[in-house]
Order: structure tokens, then sequence, then C-alpha cells
């Protein structure tokens, strides 16, 4: 394992590089994965490369983790805490499997897990939350298997394929959580 951070029973997180550049600009690149991410501006290499060794400096208020096969050392996808303020003890969830090979094996409950362990056992946080499309059914199972509660729902949050989609919040309370 290189560079491991968390590390699971299949999968372990570890710190981006510049190297992961392919990978993260994909979260932004990929129609499948800007299906659910909504993302409409494309990233180029150079620029993501370059906003990777900016990551984890004092202060950080992103702390995103490359998600890892055990058994080759693959990274693919990406796993992230936005806003992270430790003042308030909140921080909000986001997760992508980049790599197609890699999707619907049940890989991101494990990674969600592992992200859920660090938020709240390392960084004593006390809120985790999360927007998810409502079309994202796959995403949905993940964050409710992990514990997530639904809290609302944004009514035409945002505008995509030329309609207005609607968006869940969902959020997680650290006496809520249960490893």
């Amino acid at each position: 394992m290189q560079n491991q951070f968390l590390v699971g029973e299949t999968i372990y997180l570890r710190p981006l590089e510049p190297s992961d550049a392919e990978m993260l600009a994909a979260c932004n690149n990929d129609p499948e994965v800007r299906l659910s991410f909504f993302t409409h501006t494309p990233t180029n290499l150079h620029q993501t490369a370059d906003r990777i060794r900016g990551f984890y400096g004092p202060g950080a208020d992103y702390l995103p983790f490359a998600i890892c096969d055990r058994s080759d050392d693959v990274a693919f996808g990406v796993t992230a805490l936005h806003r992270l303020d430790l003042v308030s003890r909140a921080a909000v969830f986001s997760i992508c499997i980049t790599d197609p090979a890699f999707r619907g094996r049940g890989l991101a409950y494990p990674a969600t897990q592992l992200m859920m362990q660090y938020a709240f056992n390392v960084l004593n946080l006390n809120r985790v939350q999360l927007h998810v499309w409502t079309g994202n059914a796959a995403g949905l199972r993940v964050y409710e298997k992990a514990g997530f509660q639904r809290e609302g729902t944004l009514r035409e949050a945002m505008r995509h394929d030329g309609k207005y989609c609607d968006f869940h919040v969902m959020g997680m309370l650290a006496m809520e959580w249960k490893p």
C-alpha cells in the first residue's frame, strides 16, 4: 500500500498526489460523473495538478483522499471533506468513483465508512452533511446504509439537461455514528 492514511478491509485512503490529476479531473470531465455531480466547467490536468499541491497546507478546509484498492494499489476514486470547520465541528462530505470499472462493486460504502470514522473519531466533528441529487439512487443507498438521514429537499436547486432538479440534504451527527 502506497502512503496509506486510512485502511479498511478492501480499500485504503491516501492523500492525493499531483500524479492523481487525471483521476481528480474526471470528477469534472467524465460525462457519467458529471451526471451526478452537476459540474459544468472542464478541468485540465495542469490546473488540477497545481490544485493538488495546495490541498494539505495549514488551515485547509478541503481534505481530499484517493480511494485505492488494497489488492493492487489502483486509485479509482476521490472522497473528501469540504468546508471543514473545526470550530463548528462540521463538514460536507463527497465521494466520486471515477474509474467506471470500479462502479457498482460496493466500494463507495467502505470508503464512506472510513471517512466517517475519520470525521467523528479523529477530527472530532459533530456533523457531516451532503447534498445528493434525488435521481442518484445508488448514492442515496450508500448514504442511507452508512447512517446519513434525509433532512430536507432543495427543490429545483440546479438546472441540468434542460430541467430543474431537486437535491436531498442528508446529515449525520456524531451521536448517530455507528462504526
